[in-house]
């Protein structure tokens, strides 16, 4: 017989090569969760914003005027910021923004700076979806990665099953525990398969627009990133730094709605303001369109100079500005919100049971890893635990920074810790039961904190939504039944 090239490997080596092979499977697939929870979450970033910026007063419209005194308020409160932004009021979102380089305040309708505004846990939840709340570059690029993964799971998983179009309807309900979650998780993969593929294609084209962006410079561009950017979003006037009068934000949005009238503008940007050089772009929402928005372009004395083609120029140009609605459901409204949360909510469970299986059928071979499949259970369940949890602390002032902290040094806790003391089972039925009583204070807490504001539609369904899915966490689930107490259980039971 022909000698391997290969050195034989001792037993313990293999078994130690496998428990680090399981282990790192178990990071990437926690990962993989988080960045799929964060996501579902981060569909209703605009209410909870408005949630947690429960006491700015309302405002519905910003008239020219308004807008024209608002912009010279920012300026005088940041004189060296080079930008100036009014974020106007949207249907999901009266609130009226404004800022510079040094950070945003809550406006009136008159625009007058009201005072801060802060929506912590918003920002948080953000970037621990774009970044996993890592330096932004890095954190967006291994997304991204995480991204192409899921896209590549998504096929690989459809190739693995030839017959999962044939059997989409048939599911098992009864038997054996791993062969009706693998039932279960085939079934929904199909079910779901354009979404995943939507939102995990449109997360990995955004994250690595950065790698992408320094490949076609060198290639395309001479290496000039700049000529590039311009190429994909439009050019800009020239810098003029000596001094002059603030752009005429009132004349410009006069002509705006002369120019193009129906559309809504959303946010307007003074670039170099106060400045020979400045000029303003208005950004509108075309609500029959993906793309995120149209960019039109004035000058500082306001003077309409055309717009940036997002909507109606080249194909790559608006591919380009679509991807960001169309990863987060940012369009038809609320039922396409409820849609993309159930869808969702769908997607986590695909990716809790991929690795639920697989520690299923290693009891089942007579090699259980109750260790890793408790760890796994803390991961499932804390990572939302801990979402309420923050969301909670947030009513009493926990800030960003501190929240990346008691998410992520909590979520390593649990995982580590709680293996030793509670198997998987356990595990899900404690953390579940603190995910609903968080969601349940936070609920009522808020309404009570904001008790002025109790009638506003929005802020008393976002409770009650939160009061309601918390007490069915910490009831049930009442579909999934009790697994014999010497078998090894899956994360999603109890």
């Amino acid at each position: 017989m022909k000698q391997s090239l290969w050195p034989r490997a001792s037993n313990k080596l293999v078994e130690q090569s496998l428990s680090a092979h399981s282990v790192m499977g178990l990071v990437i697939s926690a990962i993989l969760y988080i960045v799929c929870l964060s996501g579902t979450v981060a569909v209703l970033e605009d209410e909870f914003g408005w949630w947690e910026a429960a006491q700015t007063p309302a405002v519905q419209t910003v008239t020219p005027q308004a807008a024209q005194t608002a912009a010279e308020n920012v300026l005088a409160a940041q004189p060296d910021t080079s930008h100036v932004y009014l974020y106007l009021p949207r249907e999901n979102w009266p609130r009226f923004v404004i800022g510079g380089d040094d950070g945003v305040e809550a406006a009136g309708s008159n625009g007058e700076i009201v005072g801060a505004y802060e929506t912590a846990w918003n920002s948080f939840l953000i970037h621990l979806h774009y970044y996993l709340n890592l330096p932004e570059q890095f954190g967006m690029i291994l997304v991204a990665i995480f991204g192409v993964m899921m896209i590549a799971m998504s096929i690989s998983g459809l190739l693995a099953h030839p017959r999962v179009f044939r059997d989409a309807f048939r599911l098992k309900t009864s038997g054996q525990q791993r062969l009706v979650q693998a039932d279960l998780h085939n079934r929904l993969s199909v079910w779901t398969l354009p979404f995943n593929l939507i939102v995990a294609g449109t997360g990995a084209v955004i994250g690595l627009f950065v790698v992408v962006a320094l490949v076609l410079a060198q290639t395309s561009f001479d290496g000039d990133t700049r000529a590039l950017s311009e190429a994909i979003f439009g050019d800009e006037p020239a810098a003029n730094a000596a001094p002059a009068p603030l752009a005429d934000v009132e004349t410009a949005l006069l002509n705006f709605e002369n120019e193009v009238p129906g559309v809504e503008p959303f946010l307007i940007i003074v670039h170099d303001p106060g400045t020979a050089g400045q000029h303003i772009d208005i950004q509108a929402e075309h609500s029959d369109r993906l793309i995120y928005g149209e960019a039109y372009q004035f000058d500082g004395d306001g003077t309409y100079l055309g717009h940036a083609g997002f909507s109606d120029g080249s194909a790559g140009r608006q591919i380009a500005y679509s991807v960001y609605r169309l990863h987060f459901g940012d369009f038809g409204g609320t039922a396409m919100k409820i849609a993309y949360l159930f869808l969702g909510a769908l997607l986590c469970f695909i990716v809790a049971t991929g690795l639920n299986i697989y520690f299923l059928k290693s009891a089942e071979k007579g090699q259980p890893k109750q260790k890793l499949a408790a760890a796994w259970s803390a991961c499932v369940w804390g990572a939302p635990a801990l979402l309420a949890l923050t969301l909670l602390l947030s009513l009493v002032g926990l800030g960003e920074y501190l929240m990346s902290w008691v998410f992520w040094a909590g979520l390593t806790a649990l995982s580590v810790g709680l293996p030793f003391v509670a198997d998987a089972g356990r595990i899900g039925f404690l953390l579940r039961r603190a995910t609903g009583a968080a969601l349940i204070l936070a609920g009522i807490l808020h309404q009570i904190m904001f008790f002025n504001v109790a009638s506003d539609t929005t802020f008393a369904v976002l409770n009650a939504c939160l009061i309601v899915l918390g007490a069915a966490l910490v009831a049930g689930p009442f579909w999934i039944k009790q697994a014999p107490a010497k078998q090894t259980q899956s994360v999603l039971n109890n």
